[in-house]
């Protein structure tokens, strides 16, 4: 009885630890913009969407998010939906509440959408332990294309020049 109770907790705890793969769909997923109104993956259907997970107090995230920033217009397109999804504001454990989002995008003049992930440095889409900045692109079918943790800005544009090109 304790062998069939403990492969019935397994098969329970297995699917919640299961990471979105290069390949399949992305979740439904939505959160909290500055403005409090929420931003969700269904709603950025036939875009390109760039997922850059970050916090307010990782350098790397900061050297991240001022690069991006000064490129976009490199890559600016109709068709593309960049979104800075910060986990954690400017110290450890603050939150990344409305006050910080909108700090964060003033202080790192973001031209895209900036978003709260409290909590959560991309968990659906990498396994433990979290790193960041955390990058995922999704093709326009909401479909996995490229993740990696701590891609350079160039890796980021080839990827999504390379999806825009797909019909």
């Amino acid at each position: 009885m304790k062998l069939k109770a403990w492969v019935v907790g397994l098969l329970w705890v297995v699917p919640a630890l299961a990471v979105v793969e290069i390949g399949e769909k992305a979740p439904e997923l939505c959160w909290k913009k500055s403005d409090t109104n929420e931003i969700c993956l269904k709603e950025l259907k036939d875009k390109v969407s760039v997922l850059v997970y970050s916090t307010g107090w990782c350098p790397g995230c900061q050297d991240e998010m001022k690069e991006l920033s000064a490129r976009y217009p490199e890559i600016k397109n109709p068709n593309l939906k960049i979104i800075s999804l910060s986990a954690e504001g400017f110290k450890h454990g603050q939150a990344a509440d409305e006050e910080f989002l909108k700090a964060w995008q003033k202080k790192y003049n973001i031209p895209f959408e900036v978003a709260a992930s409290p909590n959560n440095a991309g968990k659906e889409f990498f396994t433990p332990p979290y790193y960041i900045p955390a990058t995922v692109i999704l093709d326009r079918s909401g479909v996995v294309r490229f993740k990696k943790v701590d891609a350079s800005v160039d890796e980021i544009f080839q990827q999504v020049k390379k999806l825009l090109q797909v019909k």
